[in-house]
């Protein structure tokens, strides 16, 4: 094998590890997000600085800690100046077919009954959390994904 050879065989190697690797971050990206806690909702289990490793899921279970887009205003980018992000970190409380929480009740204006289709019911751990006691039933749609674990802490 000449040395030309050679060389050429050795950068087609390296290419073909780099698409692999392009690839493999491209797929990453599209499965998980990383999410940094805002506010004390859920103290004690997370903390606000926190960083979260999020697996993009539609599959969810009562007591799974979940990621959602923000409920109140539509929002869904973060606000210039303001440490409110555009992602809510609730615990799933109850899902389609579940008894709506009495702590939701007065928020899902009184029907006591179960939770819709489409819908959830999203807590903080937190007592004065703002979640579904405040504005009622999340789409389920609008729930981007799981918690997998938690990443330490930004130092915020």
């Amino acid at each position: 094998m000449t040395d030309e050879s050679q060389f050429l065989l050795a950068v087609s190697g390296v290419l073909v590890a780099l698409l692999a690797l392009v690839g493999a971050a491209l797929v990453a990206r599209r499965r998980f997000l990383v999410v940094g806690v805002a506010g004390d909702s859920m103290v004690p289990s997370l903390a606000h600085g926190d960083r979260l490793l999020v697996r993009r899921t539609r599959r969810f279970r009562v007591g799974d800690i979940v990621v959602a887009h923000h409920q109140e205003g539509g929002r869904r980018e973060a606000v210039a100046g303001s440490e409110a992000s555009a992602w809510l970190v609730k615990r799933v409380a109850a899902l389609p077919g579940d008894r709506v929480p009495p702590a939701v009740v007065a928020a899902v204006g009184g029907r006591a009954g179960q939770v819709p289709a489409g819908m959830a019911v999203l807590l903080g751990d937190h007592a004065e959390s703002v979640d579904s006691r405040r504005f009622g039933f999340v789409p389920l749609r609008d729930i981007e994904g799981v918690m997998v674990r938690r990443l330490g802490a930004t130092g915020a």
